[in-house]
């Protein structure tokens, strides 16, 4: 398949990820960033600020819809599958590639990834440019330019910094360090002074985001067989196989990859922080997306390697069944997106709880206007106090019940709490230190067609002299009777 037959199927990609962004609902995590972009500051306490500084120029353009704010998740996309498919030749498993739940379902997810994978690929397509010219005179604005990508992927996720690394690591294999270490020099200089604002932001807060994320990340809470057989599931289901084939396949080949430009790029940006991952993965658990980045540059060699083993039928079948997995739940999750399928318990199904989750925002929302109620609402998780303020709620994080976070952080939970939604089967316990609620409303959580756990909105304006008392008239849930009090 020649690029320019390639950026035809890109072409036709777009609409295909606006549609499954549209299709979603939106996720907690996607809802809080959503939620940074309204604040925008120099960084956040979880991560850099690039996400939102994205999401909120999305959201000035188009509003506030659902395939606006992921509008940025799509741009990333199509860059990725732009870099990766200029990289790669030949182009015969590009469009099992594509076809992944990590370039399509994945990909249109608005997270800390989207601009991690957008300047992650921009940066591998950089070295490549560059390590082609190391034989010439490489421009001084192409040197400014690299620092300007790796500045921005570190401002989307420190996980950027692993791209630094590999890319060094690749200058060195090069040799000739008089010919790039000058240029090399400066393109990290402006990196350094283009992810600026979170040094700023992190001298400002005495370091704690660099450090929560440094012990979020190289912790090693649990080593063992265990988690290091999840994150290798995790990486089947999404991408197959292949990963782990070429990976091995490129440790083998190295030094005949080391002699052409191209590849060596792509093996030291796909093996250093894939062989880190692994490593992790068997020091304790780990998230399955952070491994991400690195794949960009596993495709290109899987095409090398593809090109000596497509002769052979047996290997051409292999490769069609080490996509099969990761194809067929890009499949499922489509049917499961229109139509919910009950083939895992409740608590798994994370695409119609969120729905129903939404459902229940939406529903409180309404009661409280309906009250004529507008002061704060106190949650124990960042999650909530996403989705809610999602519906117009004014939802704060009550700080020291769950994992902190960019709410508890800025001063908006340090207030007494007067109404608490929770989501808890004994919730009207759950704050023995506020005394007894006025009154407790309780709202199922309509998942399937089955009640999962109801989520409880307790009034505490009127004191601690009422007992608490449920309300839900004919399954539907609403406020109780008696509306809350604004706090005096």
């Amino acid at each position: 398949m020649s690029f320019r037959r390639y950026s035809l199927v890109l072409v036709a990609m777009v609409p295909v990820y606006l549609g499954i962004a549209a299709l979603l609902p939106p996720f907690d995590d996607e809802l809080y960033y959503w939620c940074w972009s309204r604040e925008l500051q120099l960084s956040y306490y979880d991560h850099p600020p690039m996400v939102a500084y994205l999401i909120r120029g999305a959201t000035e353009l188009f509003g506030d819809a659902v395939a606006a704010i992921r509008l940025p998740a799509v741009l990333s996309a199509t860059v990725v599958a732009a870099v990766v498919g200029w990289l790669s030749r030949p182009r015969d498993l590009l469009p099992m590639v594509l076809l992944t739940p990590m370039l399509t379902f994945a990909a249109v997810m608005v997270t800390p990834d989207t601009p991690l994978l957008m300047f992650w690929a921009l940066y591998l397509a950089w070295l490549v440019a560059v390590h082609e010219r190391l034989e010439s005179r490489v421009p001084a604005w192409l040197w400014l330019l690299g620092g300007v990508i790796l500045g921005c992927g570190v401002l989307g996720k420190y996980t950027m910094g692993l791209a630094a690394v590999a890319g060094g690591i690749s200058f060195l294999a090069a040799g000739n360090w008089r010919q790039w270490l000058p240029g090399y020099a400066l393109h990290a200089a402006v990196s350094v002074l283009v992810a600026s604002p979170i040094l700023i932001h992190n001298i400002r807060h005495d370091f704690v985001p660099i450090r929560y994320q440094w012990g979020h990340s190289m912790g090693s809470p649990a080593p063992g067989f265990e988690p290091f057989a999840e994150f290798v599931g995790v990486q089947v289901l999404f991408l197959g196989t292949i990963p782990f084939v070429v990976f091995v396949w490129a440790l083998w080949h190295r030094w005949r990859l080391l002699a052409d430009a191209r590849l060596r790029v792509c093996l030291f940006l796909f093996a250093v922080p894939f062989a880190f991952f692994l490593w992790k993965a068997t020091r304790g658990r780990i998230e399955g997306n952070w491994a991400f980045p690195c794949y960009l540059a596993c495709w290109p060699l899987a095409a090398e390697w593809y090109r000596g083993v497509r002769e052979s039928a047996r290997w051409r079948w292999a490769t069609r069944a080490g996509f099969a997995i990761p194809l067929g739940a890009s499949v499922f999750l489509l049917v499961h997106a229109v139509q919910p399928v009950g083939l895992f318990p409740v608590k798994a199904d994370r695409v119609t709880r969120q729905r129903a989750r939404l459902e229940v925002g939406r529903a409180l929302a309404a009661d409280l206007r309906s009250a004529g109620y507008n002061g704060p609402v106190h949650v124990p998780t960042y999650q909530w106090a996403a989705a809610l303020r999602w519906h117009g709620i004014d939802a704060r994080q009550i700080a020291g019940l769950t994992r902190a976070s960019h709410f508890t952080q800025n001063g908006a939970g340090a207030d007494a709490p007067a109404l608490v939604f929770t989501e808890a089967p004994d919730t009207p316990a759950e704050f023995p230190r506020l005394g007894a609620p006025r009154s407790a409303a309780r709202y199922p959580v309509i998942v399937r067609g089955v009640a999962h756990e109801p989520c409880w909105l307790l009034d505490y304006t009127g004191g601690a002299a009422a007992p608490p008392r449920e309300t839900d008239v004919a399954g539907r849930p609403h406020l109780d009777r008696h509306p809350p009090r604004s706090p005096r």
